[in-house]
């Protein structure tokens, strides 16, 4: 038996973490936890360790970027893959040179998080 590949789903939106949970377990993957701000990410990163975070850019407390920052400082392996909201191109790209692994655009469509997952867990 294989084991499932984790994921932290960080994201104010509760309705859009329902909707990206059923489509994770749908393509394969476990929920590891969810967080609904940017601290609450960190928090639940080092909690859990899961294999991948879903994160998103703009949240309250501590956006995205910074969370973004915070787990590859105490992570250099983390795997973070940046949900973004039509227009932020500027912020995507900052993300992926901060060490993002890849980014999905909201909404997001079960195809693509599968693909984007399964690239990034490979």
């Amino acid at each position: 038996m294989s084991v499932r590949p984790t994921v932290l789903l960080c994201d104010d939106s509760r309705a859009l973490r329902m909707l990206t949970a059923q489509q994770l377990a749908a393509c394969g993957y476990e929920l590891a936890g969810e967080a609904d701000n940017g601290v609450r990410a960190v928090e639940q990163y080092l909690a859990l360790k899961p294999n991948v975070v879903l994160l998103d850019l703009v949240m309250p407390k501590v956006d995205g970027k910074a969370a973004l920052k915070r787990i590859l400082e105490l992570d250099p392996d983390a795997k973070v893959v940046v949900l973004s909201s039509l227009g932020a191109q500027n912020d995507i790209e900052q993300c992926l040179k901060i060490g993002a692994k890849s980014y999905l655009q909201k909404p997001i469509d079960r195809d693509t998080l599968e693909r984007v997952l399964g690239e990034v867990t490979a």
